[in-house]
């Protein structure tokens, strides 16, 4: 089989890999896109099963840079189709339930554990540098609003101690420490309801997120699917696959970082993986007849810090769509993170029943009220921002960009963004590739693009 050489290859066809490829189409730069599923969209695809539809999880669209959805460059998205919608989410705290975020909106509490959270954080012990995840909460909330739920909720999240963990973790999507939003919170009812990153967020009306995937594929004209990345090799800049080898001379890729290092060629680039840690998720997907109980009626979400429950989430579909579903059915979706490194992974079905009969405990929901059970592993769901993770992106990223290699999206940045920052830098990172060059090398002038672009 004669080897194909394109000027830029793609590996990943999810909404990073879709947007750079319009880029570069676009500006007529001959490219190619491998994606390893049958279809494009990566996580950002949507399941349909009969008059049913799940995502791989509670995809929702975050706009800051973008007025609404039709404005997201190549996306392709009428205006019309999507809704805007105000988050209702929920803690679920020794049987009660608490508006999201927790620690802002104390009024709510038991008054035992209200008084003691407000206490604690006017008292709290304040480090000047935290050097961990636990430290930064505790100098900011106070013990009491870290030990009811930052604590226990974001150690069932990461599947890890959160003494690994940098502050680096603390990124916009969580709520900084604001003593003024918190006294509110104590103080009164309601103050703090629409507070945090996703107090509001897009959906579609009639669809799932998927909508937005379809938008991005739509039109790329050089594209190929069902190819399973085996190995590429940095030297000779060949992927090599079982649909044959092509080269490059350029390569973005989307596949997530650990993965990318670990299918190399490169001694160097394999033993850095290691320091690569991340949360894998299990996805339970569920349509019930009937609704849930009263409490979750109209929630979007509710977070579980309770380590006796094994999940840490669940979220209601049918709430940010009611076309979703045909009349007179729930759908959820439950997520239970597993830390990479366990061995062995949990029974899929083993756990669905485990969770079932919590639910039932709980009296959210009956085993005989499922219809629909759908259950996918997410592999990379959550990157650990651990004490060496920007030390080693940094030295992985310098050893790609010697041989043109840059990553892009959430999993291939080794990173924690959003969809819209994802579009965004996916077409920064091919603008820096196409942009004029001046004086001096293409690969010189590309390194100082790239290291210019901001993925924060």
């Amino acid at each position: 089989m004669p080897l194909e050489r394109k000027d830029v290859l793609i590996i990943g066809g999810g909404i990073a890999g879709c947007a750079a490829a319009q880029q570069l189409q676009a500006h007529g730069i001959d490219y190619l896109l491998l994606e390893k599923n049958q279809e494009l969209g990566g996580l950002t695809r949507s399941i349909i099963i009969g008059d049913t539809i799940f995502d791989y999880t509670g995809h929702l669209l975050h706009l800051t840079q973008y007025d609404s959805p039709s404005k997201i460059p190549y996306g392709n998205l009428d205006d019309n189709d999507w809704q805007r919608i105000n988050r209702r989410a929920l803690v679920f705290l020794k049987g009660h339930f608490i508006p999201a975020p927790f620690q802002y909106n104390l009024y709510y509490c038991p008054e035992e554990i209200r008084q003691r959270c407000i206490g604690d954080f006017r008292s709290r012990l304040i480090i000047k540098n935290p050097k961990t995840l636990r430290e930064y909460l505790v100098t900011g909330f106070g013990n009491s609003i870290c030990e009811y739920f930052l604590f226990p909720y974001n150690e069932k999240l990461f599947s890890t101690e959160l003494d690994s963990l940098g502050v680096d973790s603390v990124k916009k999507f969580f709520p900084k420490p604001e003593a003024k939003i918190i006294e509110q919170g104590y103080a009164t009812e309601g103050a703090n309801l629409s507070t945090g990153y996703n107090s509001t967020f897009w959906y579609p009306k009639y669809f799932g997120i998927g909508l937005l995937a379809r938008g991005l594929a739509r039109g790329l004209c050089h594209v190929r699917t069902n190819v399973i990345v085996e190995e590429v090799d940095i030297d000779k800049r060949l992927v090599r696959t079982r649909c044959g080898d092509f080269g490059f001379d350029k390569l973005l890729f989307s596949m997530p970082l650990k993965e990318f290092c670990e299918r190399s060629d490169n001694e160097v680039l394999r033993k850095l993986s290691v320091n690569l840690v991340n949360t894998m998720v299990l996805c339970v997907n569920v349509l019930v007849r009937g609704t849930v109980i009263d409490d979750l009626n109209d929630a979007h979400w509710v977070y579980v810090p309770d380590k006796k429950i094994p999940f840490y989430r669940l979220g209601i579909y049918s709430n940010f769509s009611r076309y979703i579903v045909p009349p007179g059915k729930t759908s959820l979706y439950i997520e239970m993170a597993v830390n990479i490194n366990q061995s062995p992974l949990p029974n899929p079905i083993d756990t669905f029943e485990k969770i079932f009969r919590v639910l039932e405990e709980l009296k959210w929901v009956s085993r005989s009220q499922c219809e629909i059970l759908c259950m996918e592993w997410i592999p990379c769901a959550y990157v650990h921002f651990n004490h060496i993770r920007q030390s080693t992106v940094d030295k992985i990223f310098r050893l790609l960009r010697e041989s043109c290699i840059y990553p892009i999206g959430r999993y291939g940045l080794w990173d924690y963004v959003s969809m819209e920052d994802t579009i965004i830098s996916s077409i920064e990172t091919v603008n820096a590739l196409i942009k004029p060059f001046g004086s001096g090398s293409r690969r010189k002038h590309l390194d100082e693009e790239y290291a210019e672009l901001d993925f924060k």
